[in-house]
């Protein structure tokens, strides 16, 4: 749930305890007021055990962090390879021509191709368990732990085909 849900559901809350109080007061009097007291204890010991624990946000937070790193490197070769700008086509032309070929021979090449079609499916799975509320602790960990590796071995995938294309230039 997002924020701004999260929100206003527990405004929501709030208010429908609020009026139960109100109604059980006016009609009850006395025993109203007891019951009020305790369901408001009630409430406010359901809202803290249903507050998302500030460790498992962070992972969220840095689970985010790793994904749009990872998309930034894919957007990177997207706009080398279908960038309408005028340094997008020089780069596809004259600095980095073997980037732009997916039938290259380059190893280096071919394995950034091979890592960055599975950073894009691992892309289109991880925000689903990002949307998630049942996605707990330990999953996270893994997730944030795959995300740093893949994050980190595409980037150094994509300097090395960088740099290997650069060395073969313009054919």
């Amino acid at each position: 749930m997002s924020t701004p849900d999260r929100d206003l559901s527990r405004a929501l809350f709030g208010a429908l305890v609020l009026a139960a109080v109100v109604l059980l007061v006016f009609t009850l009097k006395l025993p109203g007021l007891l019951l009020s007291v305790l369901l408001v204890i009630c409430a406010v010991l359901f809202s803290r055990r249903v507050q998302a624990d500030p460790e498992i946000l962070a992972m969220r937070s840095s689970l985010l962090y790793a994904r749009d790193d990872i998309a930034e490197v894919l957007d990177a070769y997207e706009q080398l390879q279908h960038g309408p700008a005028a340094a997008d086509i020089a780069d596809r032309t004259l600095h980095y021509p073997a980037l732009a070929d997916p039938d290259g021979t380059v190893p280096q090449i071919n394995e950034f191709l091979l890592r960055a079609s599975s950073a894009r499916r691992f892309l289109e799975r991880i925000d689903s368990y990002l949307e998630s509320a049942s996605t707990d602790k330990t999953q996270l960990e893994r997730l944030l732990a795959v995300a740093d590796e893949r994050a980190f071995e595409l980037q150094s995938a994509w300097d090395d085909a960088r740099r290997a294309a650069k060395e073969i230039g313009p054919a």
